[in-house]
């Protein structure tokens, strides 16, 4: 069945609701070169500011600092359509006040705040409504179906803890924190991911652990120069471990990161992500750990527990991780991984050498070297969210990088006395079609001028043109929506999945798009970039190809989907048949 339907303003989008199982086709890919089989595109990647046009006005942290640790480390934004009409709406996550404010203060303190797409290029606040304005310390959130009931739920975390909503289904949300299983989870947590580790059909979930930092000890800590001492090296802090959270299938967790051996208790952990890097089936974890402690991955062993294969991997990298993100750079079948990295140090690229279908290992390269990415990053950058994605549908993906140091300025500092973090310009990356990144920031729109201090990162098409815009959370200032106006951009697709035997997002699904001997891979992850989540609804940027071959989905469940004739420049919907 072939459904039209309007969206107001913007452009008509055929919907293709489709289904059915063929038998399972091997994703293969050896440990070799990959020539790139597609052409470059010819258009540029520009970008217009249009959060103030939009109706969007979120400040973040509109505060003097105390340089202190938790206060630097910024806050997430996350896309979603939480109540299923089509549209992106936007969640932006907000430190509320200074980490030694009092508790009159806090009480006055604006949280985090709910943008509803209206569908007309137009954003609501209706965060009273929706009752998601949480007031705190606050990092990041992540959108995901927690009970697996087609309404998206929103967890945040913070300084202690996390907060957890239920999503009603009729535009509200209820704080089930406690029932959930996540009422005894009192430490500074920063970034969180979600995945089918076990493959029941639900959603599980881990959480990064951070830092010991004790608040009345900061109250206290000496005078240095006639000011209160700087706290904000987190080598001076203890590393607490990440939480592994298995779903029983209702939404009630149980923290099971002991039996499945992944607290990574070393690792002062910024951000994880959920990725199936050996095409086994089977998700396995990648951790970003900042300053003093190596990165973490994971291999799943099928049974419940995990493998730490860092050193086996080549990811046992100590360059003080921030963000992540993957996607096929290399269109071989098999996810490559990004990862920026703070001052001082290079970011790197990925290459993904793992041996399709073997279980017994993950192998990635850093390319960084040969891809021109060490030629773009000054070394005083420190790049926080990050996305690779085809900003102009020439077929090969873009990187983006929400860029804002920790470094105090000094003019601020001494002259001022209001010491302020040192802001930097964020940067665009175009893939010019062989793998090589070449800064287009100069000609990408004003907002790739300003200096700022950026963290949280996410995309989505939130006006369905077919192009993915961006929202960026902006530490101590007003969060930004830039707009995607690329000019000559390429033939695109777009592809939601609804699971049925597998999780109803099809978070862990493999998207194979097929056009001639080309072919076009993604896996739907949440979530990546920073402290944020991505729409899940998964982009494919195809050039100049005429027309789609087939489109292959791997269900985690194992049911593979395969449909012959989508049209382009649409959005597919596909489903999952259940099994029998």
């Amino acid at each position: 069945m072939r459904l039209i339907i309007q969206f107001p303003c913007y452009l008509i989008l055929g919907i293709a609701i489709l289904a059915g199982c063929t038998e399972s086709t091997d994703n293969n890919g050896g440990n070799h070169q990959v020539e790139i089989p597609i052409a470059p595109g010819t258009g540029s990647i520009t970008f217009s500011e249009v959060q103030q046009q939009v109706g969007i006005d979120f400040t973040h942290f509109n505060s003097p600092r105390n340089s202190l640790i938790p206060e630097d480390v910024g806050s997430g934004v996350g896309w979603a359509d939480f109540d299923n009409d089509g549209d992106e709406d936007l969640y932006f996550v907000n430190f509320a006040a200074p980490f030694l404010a009092s508790d009159e203060d806090m009480a006055r303190a604006s949280g985090n705040r709910l943008y509803r797409n209206d569908g007309n290029g137009i954003f609501t606040d209706i965060t009273k409504i929706a009752g998601v304005g949480h007031v705190g310390w606050d990092f990041a959130c992540l959108w995901w179906d927690a009970d697996n009931d087609g309404n998206i739920d929103l967890t945040v975390t913070h300084y202690s803890g996390l907060v957890h909503y239920r999503n009603r289904g009729d535009g509200t949300f209820q704080d089930i924190t406690s029932s959930a299983g996540f009422g005894n989870i009192n430490s500074f947590l920063l970034g969180l991911t979600a995945g089918d580790y076990d493959l029941d059909g639900d959603l599980d979930l881990y959480v990064c652990g951070y830092v010991e930092f004790d608040r009345e000890r900061a109250r206290n800590r000496p005078i240095v120069a006639g000011r209160p001492a700087v706290w904000t090296n987190p080598v001076s802090y203890q590393a607490l471990p990440n939480i592994l959270l298995q779903n029983d299938g209702s939404g009630v967790f149980t923290d099971v990161t002991e039996s499945a051996d992944v607290a990574n208790p070393a690792g002062k952990s910024m951000q994880a992500i959920f990725c199936d890097f050996n095409n086994d089936g089977f998700p396995d974890i990648f951790v970003g750990n900042d300053v003093g402690t190596a990165d973490a991955m994971y291999l799943n062993n099928q049974d419940g527990t995990f493998t730490d294969v860092s050193k086996l991997s080549s990811t046992f990298d100590r360059r003080a991780s921030m963000g992540m993100a993957v996607g096929d750079v290399y269109h071989h079948g098999k996810m490559d991984l990004f990862t920026t990295h703070w001052v001082n140090e290079d970011h790197a690229l990925w290459k993904n050498e793992s041996t399709a279908g073997d279980q017994s290992g993950i192998l990635m390269e850093d390319v960084g070297p040969f891809t021109g990415i060490l030629e773009i990053k000054s070394t005083a950058d420190v790049a926080w969210g990050v996305n690779l994605v085809d900003f102009d549908n020439d077929g090969h993906l873009d990187v983006i990088l929400a860029n804002g140091s920790t470094i105090e300025d000094e003019l601020t500092t001494e002259v001022l006395e209001d010491p302020k973090l040192l802001p930097q310009r964020s940067r665009i990356l175009r893939n010019d079609g062989q793998v090589n990144f070449v800064d287009v920031s100069d000609n990408a729109g004003p907002f790739f001028q300003k200096k700022l201090i950026a963290r949280g990162l996410a995309t989505a098409d939130y006006d369905h043109d077919g192009r993915l815009d961006v929202a960026i959370g902006i530490h101590t200032g007003a969060g930004v929506l830039l707009h995607n106006t690329s000019p000559d951009t390429g033939n695109w697709l777009q592809i939601k999945l609804e699971g049925s035997s597998s999780n109803r997002f099809g978070i862990g699904a493999k998207i194979e798009v097929k056009i001639g001997a080309n072919t076009y891979s993604h896996q739907s992850v949440l979530s990546s970039s920073y402290l944020s989540t991505n729409s899940t609804i998964a982009h494919f940027g195809l050039g100049t190809a005429k027309q789609v071959d087939s489109i292959i989905v791997t269900w985690p469940s194992g049911v593979v989907t395969e449909q012959t004739d989508a049209t382009l420049n649409q959005l597919i919907i596909v489903t999952e048949e259940s099994q029998k």
